[in-house]
């Protein structure tokens, strides 16, 4: 059964040089130096490790796992964005403090994504970014819950090897969300322009990112 699963042909490098770009984007300081806006910058880089995890695995054929840290890509850009928008001082306070059994704690009555979407849609300024965040929660929401928790997709991968397509898909769809993450650093950093400069960045990156519908 193990040898159904192959790595996949996608252009890792091509990612990666992606990335790097946008990266060189958004390389300046935070506009200052709260813990809100900290905090939100700290969330999108966590999702931009998940998002690393996500193009290794997918290289590697492990469908499992991409689908897995795809999800956890997705829910740290959420509270990221809702971090910076919706959360209280308290709440801001508990996510920001340093890790221990009490703070460990305290944490655990922050909203889940669904409640942070649904907080975030009430932002008018934010409608264009929800368009993106609720296409891809309506589109991939069920399945990456079935991975995490080991459900019916996750027996019917193991047992029949990941396809290649499906496999492309989680990459693209991980390369798309790491934009979005690098969208939320641009706008921390306070500087005119950035958004217009991040998205001339991925005018030949079509072949790595989420397909037009």
């Amino acid at each position: 059964m193990l040898g159904a699963f192959g790595a996949a042909s996608m252009d890792l490098d091509r990612a990666e040089k992606l990335l790097d770009t946008l990266a060189s984007i958004v390389d300046y300081p935070l506009f200052d130096e709260s813990l809100r806006v900290k905090l939100s910058a700290t969330l999108a880089i966590s999702s931009l490790q998940f998002a690393a995890a996500t193009r290794v695995l997918c290289g590697e054929g492990l469908l499992l796992g991409g689908s897995a840290t795809l999800r956890s890509q997705f829910e740290a850009l959420i509270r990221s964005v809702w971090a910076l928008h919706q959360a209280t001082e308290g709440q801001v306070e508990r996510l920001s403090a340093d890790l221990n059994k009490e703070t460990q704690q305290a944490s655990k009555n922050i909203p889940l994504a669904n409640e942070m979407l649904t907080e975030l849609e009430k932002l008018p300024q934010l409608k264009n970014l929800l368009v993106a965040l609720c296409e891809f929660k309506g589109s991939s929401w069920l399945p990456l819950n079935s991975f995490v928790h080991s459900g019916i997709h996750a027996i019917h991968w193991t047992k029949h090897g990941a396809p290649p397509q499906l496999l492309d898909n989680i990459f693209r769809a991980s390369n798309g969300l790491a934009f979005l993450a690098f969208q939320s650093i641009g706008i921390l950093t306070g500087r005119p322009h950035v958004q217009s400069e991040l998205f001339a960045a991925t005018a030949s990156f079509s072949s790595i990112l989420p397909k037009h519908r």
